[in-house]
């Protein structure tokens, strides 16, 4: 019978700081600890948990504070570990016994001068789009107004922007700080050409010639699209490709 949640909470909390005293050293602390929360989360008992090698460039710490258990992703043979006090975490990989051998931790590179800790938290950031200044609502985005940071992948959400390509012909549509996170959310695709405006069609290429007119667009159009255009003086209709604000290209 599957216990209730606080009955639950309570005895995780009663069976891990059991396990912690009984242990002598971090990491036999950490691994009691986590296997005693796996059996409380899959109704089994300790013994039938089995927890993976740990990398040998992170070795567990003493942790004073208390230690905070969770899944971070959708299959369950990964438990993300956290210490309180200090504050750290790690990733263990978990099963049951009779279910397989669990996968290895990646080997150990020749050499590295991060600090535990840092090379944890390193392995756990994920780069997403800022804004390199302050942007305005309605400004068209460009190249030198973005780049990448990376932020705790706890943090990162679907909503987030994580390639600052293709955004070439989108707009702002809020006030956003300089290195501050795009979402989605707060972009859309730019109008840069509108009906009734005077447009400039191109047509051939720099290198051979390249002859420009200016005619009456008559329909919006966004980077990529097709609209059709009229000479205001013969009234020939044409159609061109937008390629920027105000400017088209013809076949």
């Amino acid at each position: 019978m599957t216990m209730l949640p606080h009955l639950r909470r309570l005895a995780l909390s009663l069976l891990a700081a059991c396990a912690c005293a009984q242990a002598t050293t971090p990491q036999e602390a950490m691994t009691a600890a986590l296997a005693e929360w796996v059996a409380v989360q899959n109704d089994t008992t300790p013994s039938q948990v089995k927890t993976g090698p740990l990398d040998p460039r992170l070795p567990v710490q003493p942790c004073a504070g208390s230690f905070q258990f969770d899944y971070p992703f959708v299959s369950r043979d990964s438990v993300r570990v956290r210490c309180t006090k200090p504050a750290w975490q790690m990733f263990v990989k978990v099963g049951f016994v009779g279910s397989g051998t669990l996968p290895s931790p990646a080997p150990a590179p020749a050499r590295s001068n991060a600090p535990p800790v840092a090379a944890a938290a390193a392995e756990n950031r994920q780069a997403v789009v800022v804004a390199a200044a302050q942007l305005a609502p309605g400004q068209l985005l460009q190249p030198e107004l973005l780049k990448l940071e990376k932020l705790d992948a706890e943090k990162v959400s679907k909503a987030h922007l994580l390639d600052v390509a293709g955004l070439d012909g989108h707009e702002v549509l809020r006030p956003i700080r300089a290195g501050e996170p795009l979402r989605s959310s707060d972009i859309r695709p730019a109008t840069l050409v509108k009906k009734g405006e005077l447009v400039s069609l191109s047509i051939g290429s720099p290198g051979s010639f390249l002859i420009t007119v200016k005619l009456e667009a008559m329909q919006d159009g966004r980077l990529g699209e097709q609209i059709r255009m009229r000479n205001p003086d013969s009234g020939r209709t044409l159609t061109g490709t937008v390629t920027g604000r105000g400017a088209v290209r013809g076949g």
